[in-house]
């Protein structure tokens, strides 16, 4: 079940009052655990209407299902909530021990919330299409291309053919040549990929499935994907040291993609690995 912290930090189509509980909550999380649906209005300075609202926007069943599941969720979300600078997780004159410390604290804490944001019912479907569709495209930009190649491989260990397209025009070839029954994998943390408003349009005149992976803060201009998958939207676009927890989430959504994948025949497609890895490493040898 998605941590109820995260989804308040990722809701999108909220209205300024609904935002103000939400920022509260996030801003309070203790004080809001003793709370009467009017102690919170009168808090926020909104109706209580507005509370109900947010709730039916949370998929919740009410005020108090709403807090259970803050309850639930409040231990994970002050733990994820430390002291972790995501764009500068390591300081000026630090020791290496130090150095490596926070390195792990910042992987401890991506992966942990990019697990929050999963929805398994939204792999489900995804993985569903992966297995429908005729083709599997990943358009991506330079800094997450490796990530691309390596879940391209693991597919292809499987017997399941997946397209990286690395330069503009061959982005914008596969994107032209894709069709009703293709699945495109769009990765953008926040609209990097140079191609994207005109890829995102050819694919939408082909009728082509989409889904994107990216932080919750980007939305696409042309379309509406079809599945989304979130990384934490922690780290600044620009002003970092580096994309430790970027790239670590990104690796994660893929590995969890081809696992789950793997997980849908799990014997057939372990001896299909097995068998390929044989037959490759026996023609590396010869």
């Amino acid at each position: 079940m998605i941590n109820m912290f995260t989804k308040l930090e990722n809701i999108q189509n909220v209205t300024e009052s609904e935002n103000k509980v939400v920022q509260y909550i996030l801003t309070h999380p203790d004080s809001v655990m003793t709370m009467s649906i009017k102690e919170l209005s009168e808090a926020c300075y909104v109706s209580t209407s507005a509370i109900y609202r947010l709730c039916d926007k949370l998929d919740v069943d009410g005020y108090n299902d709403f807090k259970i599941r803050l309850s639930h969720s409040l231990t994970e979300y002050t733990k994820r909530k430390g002291n972790i600078d995501y764009n500068f997780p390591f300081k000026e004159n630090q020791t290496q021990y130090q150095v490596l410390s926070s390195l792990k604290e910042n992987y401890e804490q991506t992966l942990l919330s990019t697990f929050d944001l999963f929805e398994t019912d939204e792999i489900r479907k995804v993985v569903s299409r992966m297995q429908k569709s005729k083709n599997i495209t990943v358009y991506t930009s330079a800094n997450n291309i490796f990530f691309a190649q390596s879940f391209k491989m693991q597919m292809q260990e499987i017997g399941v053919r997946v397209e990286v397209p690395v330069d503009e025009y061959e982005q914008r070839l596969l994107a032209t040549t894709s069709g009703p029954d293709d699945l495109a994998i769009i990765i953008s943390y926040e609209g990097r990929l140079i191609n994207i408003d005109l890829i995102s349009n050819l694919l939408k005149i082909n009728n082509t499935a989409v889904l994107l992976i990216s932080s919750s803060d980007y939305q696409i201009k042309n379309i509406i994907p079809n599945y989304r998958i979130f990384m934490p939207s922690y780290e600044h676009k620009y002003v970092k040291l580096a994309n430790f927890s970027t790239r670590l989430s990104l690796l994660y959504i893929l590995d969890g993609l081809y696992s789950c994948y793997f997980e849908t025949d799990y014997k057939n497609n372990l001896e299909k690995r097995i068998k390929y890895a044989q037959l490759s490493g026996a023609s590396k040898n010869e």
